[in-house]
């Protein structure tokens, strides 16, 4: 695992780029699992921005969506705000039975990955899931909502990934996360041989 602390989440974001430039520019087939959230809208509108080489017909796979609930495809309508010069190549997660070459991962306060929550088991690749009460939370959604994801069983998968860690109130989280030895999801993606770790606080000791 390497880990880079970035000082601001503007340079957060031009990491996230060199790393994309470096995994997918050689590649002749190109696919990139892509989460929503607010960590990863400034790399998003950087894209927009710049249409950079790396993505020209890549395949942006969606890695998770509110499935019931008033917010019924929030992440979808997200996707086509976010990165709407992209909307031919985003691939919705409707069936979740892709594989991707790379990732691209947010990380949750209760260090959830995409919707893999909590309690689900570490081999888990696809499917529908009970979104926690912090997720829930989080996204402002009913009591019962459902979500449906890709889990770390298709993650670990992939040839290289990146998580992205921002905000200072998830300090204690990553401290965890690098501490601990597969207690909640996020750190089951340090068995990935090739897991970059992006931060963009003093992570502390």
């Amino acid at each position: 695992m390497e880990t880079i602390v970035c000082k601001t989440h503007l340079e957060m974001v031009e990491r996230a780029h060199l790393w994309c430039m470096a995994e997918l520019t050689d590649q002749t087939q190109r696919s990139i699992f892509v989460p929503a959230g607010g960590t990863p809208t400034e790399l998003y509108r950087f894209w927009e921005r710049v249409r950079p080489g790396y993505l020209a017909g890549a395949r942006l796979l969606q890695i998770d969506d509110v499935l019931t609930g008033a917010r019924q495809g929030l992440f979808r309508n997200y996707f086509e705000t976010q990165l709407p010069s992209f909307r031919e190549q985003l691939v919705p997660i409707d069936l979740a039975d892709a594989t991707a070459d790379v990732a691209i991962l947010g990380f949750g306060l209760n260090g959830h990955v995409a919707f893999h929550e909590p309690g689900i088991p570490a081999d888990f690749f696809s499917g529908c899931v009970h979104l926690s009460d912090e997720s829930r939370h989080t996204l402002s959604l009913e009591s019962g909502t459902w979500g449906v994801t890709y889990g770390l069983g298709a993650f670990l998968r992939t040839r290289s990934a990146l998580l992205m860690v921002s905000g200072e109130q998830k300090r204690a989280m990553y401290q965890r996360f690098v501490r601990e030895q597969e207690t909640f999801p996020a750190t089951f993606l340090k068995r990935h041989s090739r897991l970059t770790v992006l931060v963009d606080f003093d992570p502390g000791e």
